[in-house]
């Protein structure tokens, strides 16, 4: 078996056992994008791509895909071992999917530790009366863009400081296309007596159902439970109005106001896990 970079001609023209993957060309970004293909007798048996975020740098991204006829036979491994070597700096290989997906099971069986959990998140509109309002939320339209941005950034840095730090200058990528995406007319945010965005609850409209992602704008926020319920409220409130029953929520086990808020809601559906996967 040999390796060699994945060129657009096998994306054109890759067989169907990865048609549900997202494998591009070898450097299809840059020296941090890196993608293969290992060859058995003429034919791809295997294909395999790592990435590092543009918002973090702490861990590759990889995505592994074997012939269906061909799997157990080691070729999983041989494709991230090779893939290790194609690595821009010395940092660890990170995985994510739901507790029963194969791509996880894959990485359990490399030795992966679990770094972060993302709980059920879809839940029924008619929860909304569970949670609490708060005087200080108001509707996202009409404040500023580059203050909703900036609030964006420091809710996703604080939330993420301690499991997976954010790389400098993460701000542009996680805001490039955020007006694209974001359904400004449902979301919300707590603004204080100072003028100062303490929660928001920013609903996206690329998703269906909506996805919404809230917390607080700092970890250590007086009240912001009461904070981040208020601004879930109002979002689901307006999405209710719409003819909405359902919705999606994204966010971690450690999010210590969003988590609550939350539980209250009694959402259902599938454990998500963040693991990562020791070089081999």
């Amino acid at each position: 078996m040999q390796f060699r970079p994945l060129t657009e001609d096998d994306v054109l023209s890759s067989p169907p056992w990865w048609h549900d993957r997202r494998l591009a060309p070898d450097r299809w970004r840059d020296d941090e994008t890196r993608s293969a293909v290992a060859v058995d007798r003429g034919e791809i048996v295997a294909a395999g791509a790592i990435w590092l975020s543009r918002v973090h740098d702490g861990r590759f991204w990889v995505d592994i895909v074997v012939h269906p006829e061909m799997r157990r036979r080691g070729i999983g491994t041989a494709v991230l071992r090779h893939l290790a070597t194609l690595r821009s700096r010395d940092v660890p290989f990170a995985a994510r999917g739901y507790v029963d997906d194969e791509a996880l099971l894959f990485a359990d069986a490399r030795g992966a530790v679990t770094t972060q959990i993302v709980p059920p998140a879809r839940v029924d509109l008619s929860a909304r009366t569970f949670l609490r309002s708060h005087a200080q939320v108001q509707p996202l339209a009409g404040i500023e863009r580059s203050r909703v941005e900036a609030a964006n950034a420091a809710m996703y840095r604080w939330t993420h400081e301690t499991w997976s730090p954010v790389r400098v200058g993460f701000e542009a990528a996680l805001n490039e296309d955020l007006w694209d995406v974001l359904d400004v007319e449902a979301s919300a945010a707590a603004v204080d007596d100072q003028g100062r965005i303490s929660a928001v609850a920013l609903t996206y409209r690329d998703s269906d159902p909506p996805l919404i992602v809230a917390e607080t704008t700092r970890r250590h926020q007086a009240a912001g439970e009461r904070l981040v319920e208020g601004c879930i409220r109002r979002a689901l409130a307006i999405l209710a109005h719409r003819g909405v029953t359902t919705v999606d929520f994204d966010g971690h086990v450690s999010d210590p106001h969003f988590l609550p808020a939350l539980a209250r809601l009694q959402p259902t559906g599938r454990w998500f896990r963040l693991v990562e996967i020791p070089t081999p």
